[in-house]
């Protein structure tokens, strides 16, 4: 259950970076996973749009799509790796290295896959190829939200971390829109014919540009004070056994609390994208319904952020769960009508209230659920261990659904309302962190004989 509000810690004068430091560490946490998602919403989009017909040929499309989407799903295996791999680094050695580790195996992932040839010019190595770099681009994604939450976190004043937590999530969510946007404007330019052949393949080699222009970002500021308070020097040599043994309950309790913004902000991306087709919208509708539901996320997650500052992380995590509860059917409805308008309008309140709220406040609460030594680790494996359970296979499950009942959208509706109560219920029973230092001890963990006291 929760705990009563504490008033604020004051920040200590020498603790707190300067103004200038603190534009920057935003930089990197708004614009360092805008670049980084850019590539895996990438996929999500082609994977909807174009991957079953070039890699998955099928005398039914409907097969196609679920083999694409299936594909899409399997990036998220590779999660709980690259969170072990780079939460390690992150843990050891610090935040930084691992956020540029990071960068570069996406990036270039991503670049890779624009170079994969067909399935018509040549057969199976086509797909499997597909995998490999999706099962590459899953690894480096499986540390990098957590990665850029905690970073921001642990610089941010004690009385802004929900903000800065927040921050990260919106720039997920630019990555979203930048590919998109990237899409729409090829889309545009090329026939479907072209698209199909080659056009797809544009956003993906602009990927390399923005590996470099990420490196650059991530490579203008220092260790976090956090870090180097606590960690550096030290050694730190078991975090993933320290998380194991002493912060399990933190990490069953991060399962639910991410249980529905994992799993919908995939399924209203990647499902949507085939509800709208089958419903008979053009591909651009689509796309331009996620560009817009993206800029709304960008609003509202910063927004959960700084409210959850001022009221806690639990109402405001608990809200963004009752809103995915309650607008589970009336999404369905609105897109059913056939206007166009209404359609992009459910897009964007669904990713808007039932995602952005939810997510606002996912950032922070991973990094204050978890000591500063096993942060990283914690962070990342919890919730990408939760992705593969809930968020990966979303848009497959949803497709199958759907599929079984004809194409009806209820059983889907009833899904989403089952992930909310999931997430509806861990936030019930999580502590409150808002009012409580970072320091060496979760609120979650009971005492250890080497344990630090809390700050």
């Amino acid at each position: 259950m929760s705990d009563e509000l504490e008033p604020p810690p004051p920040p200590a004068a020498s603790g707190v970076p300067d103004r200038a430091v603190l534009r920057r560490v935003a930089g990197v946490a708004l614009l360092g996973s805008a670049l980084e998602w850019y590539d895996y919403f990438l996929f999500g989009a082609a994977a909807a749009l174009v991957f079953g017909e070039v890699f998955f040929p099928s005398q039914d499309p409907a097969v196609a799509v679920l083999l694409s989407l299936a594909t899409f799903g399997a990036g998220f295996v590779a999660r709980p790796v690259g969170a072990v791999v780079f939460g390690r680094i992150g843990d050891k050695y610090g935040r930084r290295p691992a956020l540029v580790a990071t960068v570069l195996v996406m990036g270039l992932a991503t670049t890779a896959m624009a170079l994969i040839p067909s399935h018509a010019t040549i057969g199976v190595g086509a797909p499997i190829l597909l995998v490999v770099t999706r099962l590459l681009q899953g690894m480096g994604s499986g540390a990098e939200y957590s990665g850029a939450s905690v970073f921001a976190v642990e610089y941010a004043p004690p009385n802004r971390r929900g903000l800065y937590g927040s921050l990260s999530a919106a720039g997920v969510y630019l990555g979203m829109v930048l590919s998109s946007a990237a899409v729409l404007l090829v889309t545009a330019l090329t026939t479907d014919e072209q698209f199909a052949s080659w056009g797809w393949r544009i956003p993906f080699l602009a990927s390399l540009v923005l590996v470099a222009l990420g490196l650059w970002i991530r490579a203008r500021l220092d260790e976090t004070p956090e870090f180097e308070r606590e960690i550096a020097g030290d050694g730190n040599p078991g975090p993933l056994r320290t998380v194991l043994r002493t912060q399990w309950r933190s990490m069953v309790l991060v399962a639910a609390l991410v249980a529905a913004p994992l799993a919908l902000s995939h399924l209203y991306q990647v499902f949507a994208l085939s509800y709208l087709d089958e419903k008979g919208y053009s591909p651009g509708l689509g796309t331009l319904g996620l560009v817009i539901a993206g800029v709304t996320v960008m609003i509202t997650a910063p927004l959960a952020g700084l409210a959850s500052d001022r009221f806690g992380r639990r109402p405001v995590l608990m809200t963004g769960a009752g809103f995915a509860i309650a607008f589970a059917f009336p999404f369905f409805w609105l897109v059913d009508t056939g206007q166009p308008v209404l359609a992009v309008l459910a897009m964007a309140m669904a990713q808007g209230g039932s995602v952005g709220i939810a997510f606002g406040v996912q950032g922070v609460l991973l990094s204050e659920l978890f000591s500063t030594g096993a942060r990283y680790s914690g962070a990342a494996i919890s919730r990408e261990a939760a992705a593969v359970v809930f968020g990966g296979f979303a848009p497959f499950l949803a497709v199958a659904l759907s599929t079984a009942t004809g194409g009806a959208p209820w059983p889907v509706a009833l899904y989403v309302i089952g992930l909310g109560l999931i997430t509806l219920v861990g936030g019930w029973f999580a502590p409150e962190t808002a009012r409580r230092g970072l320091g060496s001890r979760p609120p979650t963990s009971k005492p250890v004989e080497d344990a630090s006291p809390a700050t």
